[in-house]
């Protein structure tokens, strides 16, 4: 018991930080979706920043953050009327890692896209 009373501390906060970082990666992952699928759309000359916050937010779906993604579109304007060259599209969504006892931390997860204007 005595053994077990020592030993399991430490294996509650492995077992916390594998579930801990496996979200993070998760909704990192989600991020990244997100704005590959918005690029993809921003790259089209008819299409308004609210399109491409739209796209983020359908495309996030049910993931859970710590406070609403932030959706960056440059140049504001889109693609239109500069076909040829990119647009960048970022989304940065707020997640905390906490692991009882060891580590609680604020962090930025962030997703980023560059595609070429297409007509």
């Amino acid at each position: 018991m005595a053994e077990f009373a020592l030993v399991l501390p430490l294996l509650m906060m492995i077992l916390f930080g594998i579930i801990e970082f496996g979200l993070a990666f998760s909704r990192g992952q989600a991020v990244e979706a997100a704005a590959r699928e918005a690029g993809r759309l921003a790259s089209l000359s008819s299409t308004t920043a609210a399109d491409v916050t739209a796209r983020v937010e359908d495309t996030l779906g049910d993931t859970v953050f710590d406070g609403p993604p932030v959706v960056s579109l440059v140049p504001t304007g889109g693609c239109a009327g500069r076909e040829g060259e990119s647009v960048t599209v970022t989304v940065d969504a707020p997640h905390r890692i906490a692991i009882p006892f060891v580590f609680d931390r604020q962090t930025t997860l962030t997703g980023r896209s560059v595609f070429r204007c297409e007509a």
